[in-house]
């Protein structure tokens, strides 16, 4: 009964909402998201190996980056390892993180597009980073009593008083999966609470966290900026920006430039939007502000005369926060999303000091232990960002030590990966 009533609701509401899905991607011009989603790879994947194939689902950009940590080690056991991403930014940046690997769509929830996927890849194992939980894959699975395994689970409180107005369908689907792991203790008391199993669901930390930590690295800035034609100076990195904030990050970065011109000569500010979409629209807002702007994929002679840059590439920010005197971490302040926040690991990992506003509910736990660790500071609007920049700035011996504690954070709490895979081992035999 469950399965037929989420098959109705599913159904109901794909009809209704089928037009604005077709016409997002014909103007995005992704015509064949819908069409690869609804009819699967469209053929037979032949196994390479004798050893498991694990499906590896990653929502998106952030997810992908979680899957950057675990598939070297499930590759490592001598598991195949096909990658799927529900949106077209997550499969571009899989595409270039893990290359000569399967990289795939993920389905729509449909009976037809889930068994067409599954008879093309053919799984052993579910592996579910993150979020994105779609009951008909897993029902699927189940009928072909394949395991089904959810990692580095998180979920919002906005996300959980969304769940929970029909929590006795959640519970019955969380109690489908065999193993979730959780990024906190506050993850695995929400997912308790909608009913998850509390026998099979543990708390093992964020696979983020097992990046590669590493202090300032000027080698790696010097590259950077030889490869880009961009300035020496002092550089503060905004990054996964959003529509809103970017106006309060470059008025913040004005009012510095205005208040004392000889002192900050030498400031910098690179924004790197989240959606590419966004690239040109941040561009034409710095324009009409009366600054010139410097864009990533386009470097001009004259580059080393401006002071705001865009980073209009994906998936090298990372590389990008080696640049950063000082991090801003986006969908943090107030615009036309809903706030959140993004991951503030990336910059931690680097070794940098870290600002955020004060939408960072997504990651509630790790940004209030940043700022317990005197690692970060929170400023939730553009005159307190201002003045949070402005002091350190003043004082870079502040800034210095608050990047020592962000990347003595993320070693803390690394270790993750292989407690999964410790985990794991039972599935992929």
């Amino acid at each position: 009964m469950l399965r037929i009533i989420y098959k109705i609701i599913y159904t109901g509401g794909f009809i209704l909402t089928w037009p604005f899905w077709l016409i997002r991607d014909m103007v995005q011009h992704k015509p064949y998201t819908f069409k690869t989603r609804f009819f699967g790879p469209g053929q037979i994947l032949p196994k390479q190996k004798s050893y498991p194939r694990v499906w590896v689902w990653a929502l998106s950009l952030g997810e992908v980056l979680a899957a950057k940590m675990i598939v070297p080690a499930l590759e490592q056991t001598g598991a195949e390892v096909v990658i799927s991403s529900t949106t077209a930014i997550g499969r571009e940046a899989a595409t270039r993180i893990f290359p000569g690997r399967l990289i795939l769509a993920s389905p729509l929830d449909f009976d037809f597009s889930t068994r067409r996927f599954l008879d093309s890849v053919n799984p052993d194992l579910l592996l579910l980073l993150e979020t994105d939980i779609w009951p008909g894959i897993l029902f699927h699975l189940v009928d072909r009593n394949l395991p089904k395994v959810l990692i580095s689970a998180r979920i919002s409180p906005k996300s959980l008083q969304g769940y929970g107005y029909i929590k006795k369908f959640w519970g019955r689907v969380l109690r489908l999966f065999d193993l979730i792991t959780t990024q906190s203790p506050a993850d695995r008391n929400a997912l308790l609470l909608l009913g998850a199993d509390p026998e099979t669901t543990l708390v093992i930390g964020d696979l983020k966290f097992d990046r590669k930590v590493s202090d300032e690295e000027p080698k790696d800035r010097a590259t950077l900026l030889a490869e880009t034609g961009w300035p020496e100076g002092r550089w503060i990195v905004a990054g996964s920006t959003h529509t809103g904030e970017n106006e309060i990050i470059l008025d913040a970065f004005n009012y510095l430039k205005e208040k004392a011109k000889k002192k900050y000569a030498d400031l910098r500010l690179l924004l790197a939007p989240r959606n590419k979409s966004d690239f040109s629209s941040v561009c034409s807002l710095i324009s009409n502000r009366g600054f010139p702007v410097a864009r990533r994929h386009e470097p001009a002679p004259n580059d080393r005369e401006k002071s705001i840059f865009v980073l209009d590439t994906l998936g090298e920010l990372d590389r990008f926060y080696n640049l950063a005197d000082i991090a801003l971490i986006g969908k943090s302040w107030p615009g036309l999303h809903k706030g959140g926040g993004h991951n503030p690991l990336e910059a931690a990992a680097k070794g940098k000091p870290i600002i955020f506003g004060s939408l960072t509910y997504n990651y509630r736990w790790m940004t209030q232990a940043l700022l317990q660790a005197n690692a970060a500071l929170e400023a939730p609007d553009q005159k307190a960002l201002a003045t949070v920049l402005e002091n350190l700035l003043e004082h870079p011996d502040k800034a210095l030590e608050m990047g020592r504690q962000a990347a003595n954070f993320v070693r803390l709490h690394q270790g993750s990966v292989e407690k999964t895979l410790t985990l794991l081992r039972p599935f992929l035999k």
